[in-house]
């Protein structure tokens, strides 16, 4: 059993990216911990995984989830770590993270809403929730093109991909950690081949959110 990863890294200096007001119908909100549920039926209802346990570990650890509501429906979210690590769990890489920058992680807007830029109507006012960040970074599957799209549309642009390659769950192999990112603190960040520990692998698993 193996799993290959190449994911596109992204940034883009803080600021708003542009007016893109929501229509009358639909609202930005926060959702929070004990919101995991909810943002779990909608996970599901998309076809996604949508763990609660998950969901609610996130939470736990810090990020923040934004989304747009319409009506009582959430039609698109993300996930912002903003000053709190990220486990990059392709690669076995934890990135400390200040309040200089923010991380984000699984955008989504529902198929039905597609086409209207809600992702870039989140990212404008989500770019207004804290005055801190100085950075914005993302990552996205090097086949995922319509992200990759939006991403840039947000203003993000590409500055490195990396590969991994899982064999067994044990042997990774990687690449180097990009110089334009903070120093990862694990796992061993640059041996570009690995053999996990049964203790490497556990940890592995607790850092996954």
């Amino acid at each position: 059993m193996f799993d290959f990863n190449a994911i596109v890294l992204l940034r883009r200096e803080a600021g708003s990216p542009g007016e893109n007001p929501l229509a009358p119908e639909q609202r930005f909100v926060e959702l929070r911990l004990g919101d995991e549920a909810r943002l779990s039926k909608v996970y599901r209802q998309q076809g996604r995984t949508g763990d609660p346990a998950r969901l609610r570990l996130r939470f736990e650890r810090g990020f923040r989830c934004f989304a747009i509501e319409e009506g009582d429906e959430v039609i698109a979210w993300f996930w912002a770590l903003h000053g709190v690590p990220r486990y990059f769990d392709e690669m076995g890489w934890l990135f400390p993270l200040d309040k200089t920058q923010v991380w984000l992680r699984d955008a989504y807007v529902v198929p039905r809403r597609r086409g209207r830029r809600l992702l870039l109507a989140m990212m404008a006012i989500g770019s207004t929730v804290e005055s801190a960040p100085l950075e914005y970074l993302s990552d996205v599957s090097y086949i995922n093109r319509p992200s990759l799209r939006a991403h840039r549309t947000m203003g993000f642009k590409p500055f490195a991909t990396v590969c991994s390659l899982m064999l067994g769950g044990r042997l990774l192999w990687r690449s180097q950690p990009p110089t334009l990112l903070p120093v990862p603190t694990a796992l061993h960040p640059h041996k570009r081949l690995l053999w996990l520990s049964a203790e490497e692998r556990a940890w592995h698993r607790t850092q996954i959110a």
